[in-house]
């Protein structure tokens, strides 16, 4: 190696002097190391452990090792947010050892967000734990994810470990909802541990938040009160996360005492394609003894880049392993344990490898393409240096924005700070079917459980409405009325998945999220998977499924879209001179209108084919500022284009938000219009991707003028005339990139930055259409899943029904049984015995016998509203044996039967009801009935008929008064039914 001493100065010397590379080193930046700092906890450890920490390396501790301990001493949650390679896992290992040691009770649940974690967790817990002398017996390890064949998680389930390593499915779809079966687990659980926490922000933060409120609940539920304990990249806010994400308050220890080795940055402008500048990279690297990493930012680019290297240099691609999602966990396994061992030399791998998996000290590593955020930066350039050795990390960057924009501008690179992660634990669309699985797992009560369920409120009420939740009558519990709600929740996704099947075998091929699945898996789309190209056929919403078959092609599809916004709340609005803008709920309307094909290296398009898709509807959070008359006359004097210059405005924002907020630009969409007639004028949108808020935009709001000042600086900057990737184009444009008009939108950016420039104040008009949209999202913002929830409540009757000034009110009683006219459905063959109706609003009862048809229809018929228990199966077939009518569809009915089995899925007989509801019994029943028509006692029967009727009448005024009706569950519960009428 050219290190020798454990600088890399000379290393990045040669890099600079390398003919073909060095005119592509556009700069070189240094950081010096840091020394060690050390502590000793309050608490003296063990003395096996000691002992132990000594054998592994790990003596003495560093101080932020120590101050971690000691808030676990405490009994404080703890947040460890410290660099790579600063020893966290050990703070979350010894509480546990200690406890083994001493022979002290508790169990911990270690839940990492990838399986390989685990793995790689569990060997080194049991390397410590041997060196201190506690075998399997004394500290029983276990995993439970996927990979666990069923007699072993049957095994754990009745003779729990102390440490059970995890990851947020298996607890979300395993371990709660049959939580009754981990008793003897959770009753002991006394630490949660969340290993790379930040990862759970956006929409899977969302998710992970009511997860992890879901253990807490069971946990607490069963005596246990368990210490959560996070261990974090360096974030912003650290704190305010964790809390978030938990809804609890943590101790947070960030200043790191392990030492820092220096860090050398190259940044590099290609010359011609980054890929190839990667690849000349790498093999210098590599030849001059170098142990390297490369992260992509795409599987194929993973492939194509390992390929090449093949080609270019046989020998040193044998000792170079390509590492990516999609393949099978034993190859994973394989390649990072040949990394640890030193067996290779080098890796490309895409973001799989982003994570703390330990792969052993490397020297290099190479970054192709800017990760999105410091945070990435930071994680995937922390894989090189591990040691005392200084470390080289070289951004190689991409034509794009972002990256342009940084090697421009570098210093919050620099600078090291991390961005904020952010989460919304309010999504109301998350929540809406998360809370449905808490209530499955442990009654719901909102007035205890208003730390959780406070915010929750709105979404409550909803889903008690549609029945998905139901209320048990006196405490207020909400119970869930599926008995598995978690199975089918993807955790990761949004909304309900797709299954993509191969024509002809039907052979799974993958999944694809609700997000996704109309821009990525529409019909002609080519969809990568685990590296094999697949061409669409078929789209079938209505079954969630994607048909497609195997496909070698020289090029990849985008989809086109037109998207409207329309304003449903105003939260905020600010401005500085030119600047009005206001942070909204919107509604997004987007229909995939059709697809370009573009050849894979040159990114030229082709060809494009029309689609025919159905719309798609959304509620998401935005922030949007306007263009204003005098902006639109300034553009106009200048023979700009309104619409172009507004679109790459979009664009270059949408590029340049990753540097306020940690996002990915694909979590974002964008709209831009020259009016919008809410709010009278021009305006440009930039909204979340996903449905109900994932917390991002709140922040560019907050930061819109500094985040305009940057993309001014990058327009400014990019030596082109009309626009580039590197500026204003964007990859995901469902418009094609048209209209764009760089020069304008510089105009208009200095309009809005001009302190002095006068735009009107922003006002809400109430929507009367949505606005057409210039630039649908640059990135996956369909949201079929967000319609799809909206699940119908329980049929409703006409609204006329509430005006009723002549409510009818009927029963009726037959001369015959169905057996003995050959089953239900041939009422029509029954007859009258007798028939009740009741006058509502005069509280008038009359008797209709079978010779007095005609005036019970025309006092049917007379009626506004009329009301029954099973009339439209049953009373009105009666009645159309004499008379031929469709009642069912003609009379404005009310069927009280057709509404609880709308709501429930399964019927309530009216004694059920009434006795639940009313406390009241039926004074007999259709037998006996019968019985009394064959001995001629009309008399007898038609009393028991009024007595029906005024069950019904009553509780068809309860539930109307009430709201509600009430009934019993098989478990005995007395539930209220929510009814509308």
């Amino acid at each position: 190696m050219t290190g020798g001493s454990g600088s890399m100065a000379p290393l990045v010397a040669a890099l600079r002097a390398e003919p073909r590379l060095g005119p592509q080193i556009v700069a070189a930046h240094f950081t010096p190391g840091s020394p060690a700092a050390f502590g000793v906890p309050a608490e003296p450890l063990p003395g096996a452990l000691r002992i132990a920490l000594v054998a592994v390396g790990a003596d003495p501790l560093w101080s932020h090792q120590a101050a971690a301990l000691d808030a676990l001493g405490r009994g404080e949650n703890l947040l460890l947010a410290t660099p790579t390679a600063s020893g966290k896992s050990l703070v979350f290992q010894l509480p546990v050892l200690r406890a083994a040691a001493t022979g002290e009770a508790g169990r911990a649940l270690f839940l990492f967000p990838l399986k390989a974690l685990g793995q790689d967790q569990r060997a080194k817990l049991r390397r410590l734990a041997e060196a201190a002398g506690l075998g399997e017996r004394e500290l029983p390890v276990a995993i439970y994810d996927g990979d666990t064949p069923a007699a072993e998680r049957s095994r754990l389930r009745r003779h729990p470990p102390r440490v059970l390593i995890s990851n947020p499915e298996m607890l979300h779809l395993g371990l709660l909802p049959h939580w009754p079966q981990w008793e003897a687990f959770l009753r002991e659980l006394r630490w949660i541990v969340l290993d790379e926490i930040h990862v759970y922000r956006g929409l899977f933060g969302g998710q992970m938040h009511h997860v992890l409120r879901r253990l807490l609940r069971v946990s607490r539920n069963l005596g246990a009160e368990p210490l959560l304990i996070g261990a974090s990249a360096t974030i912003g806010e650290a704190g305010a996360f964790a809390h978030s994400l938990t809804g609890e308050p943590f101790t947070v220890v960030e200043t790191a005492g392990a030492p820092r080795p220096g860090r050398h940055l190259l940044l590099l402008q290609p010359a011609a394609s980054p890929y190839t500048t990667a690849l000349h990279l790498l093999v210098e690297l590599l030849a001059r003894g170098e142990r390297v990493i490369v992260f992509t930012k795409a599987r194929r680019i993973t492939e194509l880049l390992h390929a090449a290297l093949t080609r270019q240099e046989p020998e040193l691609a044998a000792r170079v392993a390509n590492y990516r999602a999609g393949f099978l966990a034993e190859e994973r396994r394989e390649i990072e344990a040949r990394l640890f061992a030193g067996e290779l030399q080098g890796v490309i791998a895409t973001s799989a490898l982003e994570l703390g998996i330990d792969i052993g000290g490397l020297d290099a590593c190479v970054l192709v393409g800017y990760p999105g955020s410091v945070l990435g930066l930071q994680q995937r350039s922390g894989r090189a240096g591990r040691g005392e050795r200084e470390s080289l990390t070289a951004l190689v960057a991409l034509p794009d924005a972002l990256d342009q924009y940084l090697l421009e501008h570098p210093e919050p690179l620099l600078a090291g700070a991390a961005e904020r992660a952010v989460l919304d634990p309010g999504n109301p669309e998350v929540a809406r079917r998360q809370l449905v699985c808490a209530a499955a797992e442990l009654p719901l009560r909102p007035s205890p459980e208003k730390t959780y369920l406070g915010r929750h409120g709105a979404v409550l009420r909803e889903l008690v409405a549609a029945h998905e939740l139901r209320e048990v009558d006196g405490t207020g519990e909400l119970l869930a009325a599926a008995k598995r709600p978690q199975r089918g929740l993807d955790l990761r996704g949004a909304g309900e998945g797709y299954r993509i099947v191969e024509l002809g075998s039907g052979r799974p091929i993958g999944t694809i999220d609700g997000v996704r699945v109309f821009h990525e898996c529409h019909p002609g789309a080519i969809y990568l998977h685990a590296g094999r190209q697949w061409r669409v056929e078929e789209l079938r919403p209505e079954e969630r499924t994607v048909v497609v078959r195997r496909a070698e092609v020289d090029y990849f599809t985008s989809a086109l879209a037109e998207k409207t916004t329309e304003v449903l709340e105003l939260l905020a609005t600010r401005g500085e001179g030119g600047l009005r803008a206001g942070l909204a709920r919107l509604r997004i309307t987007e229909r995939v209108t059709g697809y370009e094909r573009k050849r894979l290296f040159s990114q030229q398009v082709f060809d494009t084919h029309p689609l025919t898709l159905p719309p798609v509807e959304f509620a998401a959070h935005g922030l949007f500022w306007l263009g204003g008359a005098g902006l639109e006359t300034r553009l106009r004097d200048a023979g700009r284009h309104l619409g172009g210059s507004l679109h790459a405005a979009e664009h270059a924002t949408i590029g340049l938000l990753p540097l306020a907020v940690l996002c990915d630009r694909n979590d974002l969409g964008g709209i831009s219009t020259p009016f919008h007639p809410q709010l009278g004028a021009s305006a440009v949108f930039v909204h979340e991707g996903r449905p109900g808020g994932l917390g991002l935009v709140r922040q560019g709001f907050e930061a819109l003028p500094e985040l305009l000042a940057k993309v001014a600086a990058r327009l400014a900057d990019c030596p082109c005339d009309e626009g580039c990737p590197a500026c204003i184009q964007s990859p995901k444009c469902g418009n094609g990139n048209r209209p764009l008009d760089k020069q304008g939108a510089l105009l208009a950016l200095g309009h809005w930055l001009d302190p002095t420039a006068a735009t009107p104040p922003l006002a809400l008009r109430p929507a009367e259409r949505p606005a057409q949209a210039v630039s649908p999202p640059p990135g996956p913002t369909t949201r079929p899943e967000a319609t799809e929830r909206r699940r119908p409540a329980a049929k409703r009757p006409l609204r006329a029904r509430e005006e009723a000034r002549r409510t009818l009110l009927f029963d009726v009683e037959t001369k015959r049984s169905a057996v003995e006219v050959g089953g239900w459905h041939l009422a029509h063959r029954m007859g009258l015995a007798v028939a009740v109706v009741c006058h509502l609003e005069e509280n008038r009862f009359e008797t209709f016998h079978e010779d007095e048809i005609a005036g019970l229809a025309a006092a049917l018929q007379g009626a506004d509203l009329v009301v029954g228990f099973n009339s439209r199966r049953f009373d009105y077939q009666v009645l159309a044996g004499y008379t031929g009518e469709a009642y069912e569809r003609t009379l404005p009915t009310l069927d009280l039967l057709e509404e609880i089995h709308a709501g429930l899925g399964f019927r309530l007989g009216l004694d059920h009801l009434a006795r639940e509801t009313l406390g009241v019994e039926k004074s007999a029943d259709g037998l006996q009935s019968l019985a009394w028509v064959r001995e001629g006692r009309l008399d007898l029967v038609a009393e028991y008929c009024r007595r029906d009727v005024e069950i019904l009448r009553d509780l068809y005024l309860f539930g109307r008064r009430e709201g509600y009706l009430r009934y019993r569950d098989r478990a005995g519960n007395r539930l209220r039914l929510p009814v509308s009428w």
